[in-house]
């Protein structure tokens, strides 16, 4: 009796282990997430804070074979909260953080299938950025575009919820509207959770 009971409770955390992956055919996602970092390079200086919203659609059922298999994805991201500390680099006075808000209406994403319990992701990002004051500071722009590219995970905890976590390269300019420094490139970290319905 004591080896069925263990079989059973073997079988019962198998079946709860072997999820089924949400990203293999077409789901909605939505999540929030909080994120942060800084500037590289010259731009070292520049942080950044924000907190966002992402809803996205996974487009196609799976492609491919093997571990390359995957679902292609398009997704947006409203950041309500998009801090930026200003670089010392920039301007002769204190740092100061700046109150920005920022969208990505374009976030092309390939989605890795090939796992039960993680989903490697890849992302093109596209965004504006509006300010309360010049970033960099001085005759540039309130508005700034943000290209830029992400990689990422999501850990499913079930075939409805995941947790997120990426990194994210971003660009930031105001493409020449101004006088144009840009921050040639950020690196900022993301946790977030994610529904898929």
């Amino acid at each position: 009796m004591k080896r069925l009971i263990a079989v059973v409770v073997v079988l019962l955390c198998a079946a709860a282990w072997a999820q089924d992956n949400p990203l293999r055919q077409p789901v909605w996602e939505v999540g929030p997430w909080f994120g942060g970092g800084t500037g590289l390079g010259e731009a070292s200086e520049f942080k950044f804070i924000n907190t966002g919203l992402r809803v996205g659609r996974v487009l196609t059922g799976e492609m491919g074979s093997g571990r390359m298999r995957g679902t292609f994805e398009w997704a947006a991201d409203i950041m309500p909260l998009y801090e930026v500390r200003q670089s010392a680099f920039y301007a002769s006075g204190p740092q100061q953080w700046i109150y920005s808000f920022a969208a990505n209406p374009v976030v092309l994403k390939y989605n890795w299938t090939g796992g039960n319990r993680a989903a490697p992701y890849l992302a093109a990002e596209g965004g504006l950025l509006f300010s309360s004051t010049e970033i960099p500071p001085g005759d540039t722009s309130r508005v700034n575009f943000m290209p830029g590219g992400a990689f990422g995970f999501y850990f499913l905890r079930s075939n409805r919820q995941a947790v997120d976590l990426s990194v994210h390269i971003t660009h930031i300019s105001n493409a020449s509207l101004a006088h144009n420094p840009g921050i040639n490139a950020t690196m900022q970290f993301r946790v977030g959770y994610t529904w898929f319905k």
